[in-house]
């Protein structure tokens, strides 16, 4: 299939199901409501002590020659004053994580099975309600694997956040982080009953060529949708929700229906 085929799919199930996009927008509402309350809980603090721990390692940076550069890391972790700023960080980027996934897990489960009904009217909830949430705690362990790896290919052995990355790495863990967001809606879009870890690659990897292009498409829709409240949200706050409800969230609603389109339109056939 191509996107001249799954768009238009993607757009009749979302037009013929209007019904649910209230619920839709409740639940994403409530859910942006929570992530600015652990936003503001855990976040703006972790920027605070990330600040504070730049500008010590600026600092330190200055007091190097370009030769010594390699013992900047050294040098950071005996500084009292950078380390307590590195803790601060560490504890509040965890706790942020953490509650970022239970709200993710929370809110996202009813929003994708209310996908998976707009298109398979008999869509069981149970399925969907147990495995969301356990896929999504599998690709969370793979997230923070794949930045401890990340961690260890930068050469950083006493630090858990790279001081500093190599230009490859940097390279390397993006293609690694976007072939795990890739699988990872493919796994989510997959009929529930077909779920299994197995299918996930098979069917991401045997029919790339039908979901890549969705993939991106639904990246660049994303992102746009994403960042346009963004332009008013300090002047016109009232602007930037309107535009949230109108157009974000109905917008993010389409992207789910549409992976899920590519994805099971290949399985079926």
């Amino acid at each position: 299939m191509t996107l001249t085929q799954t768009i238009p799919l993607a757009w009749k199930a979302f037009t013929e199901n209007k019904k649910y996009l209230i619920w839709i927008i409740l639940i994403e509402f409530v859910f942006l409501f929570v992530l600015t309350q652990i936003h503001l809980m855990y976040f703006v603090p972790s920027a605070e002590a990330a600040a504070r721990a730049g500008e010590i390692m600026t600092q330190e940076v200055q007091k190097l020659a370009e030769t010594e550069i390699y013992q900047l890391e050294t040098l950071l972790v005996k500084n009292e004053e950078f380390m307590t700023a590195y803790n601060e960080l560490l504890a509040y980027m965890g706790f942020f994580i953490i509650s970022l996934f239970a709200a993710f897990a929370v809110f996202r489960t009813p929003l994708w099975y209310i996908s998976h009904k707009s298109i398979l009217k008999k869509m069981p909830w149970k399925p969907v309600l147990i495995k969301f949430p356990l896929l999504s705690l599998f690709w969370f362990v793979i997230l923070v694997i794949a930045f401890s790896l990340y961690s260890i290919g930068t050469g950083s052995t006493t630090t858990v956040l790279p001081i500093f990355s190599p230009f490859w790495v940097t390279i390397l863990m993006y293609i690694v982080f976007l072939a795990i967001f890739y699988f990872s809606q493919v796994s989510f879009a997959l009929i529930p009953s077909q779920q299994t870890f197995k299918n996930t690659f098979i069917y991401g990897s045997r029919h790339a060529k039908t979901i890549i292009p969705v993939f991106l498409v639904n990246a660049i829709i994303t992102f746009i949708v994403c960042s346009l409240p963004f332009n008013w949200i300090a002047t016109k706050p009232l602007i930037s929700l309107a535009i949230i409800l109108i157009i974000t969230i109905p917008a993010l609603a389409f992207a789910r229906l549409h992976i899920i389109v590519a994805t099971w339109q290949k399985p079926q056939s």
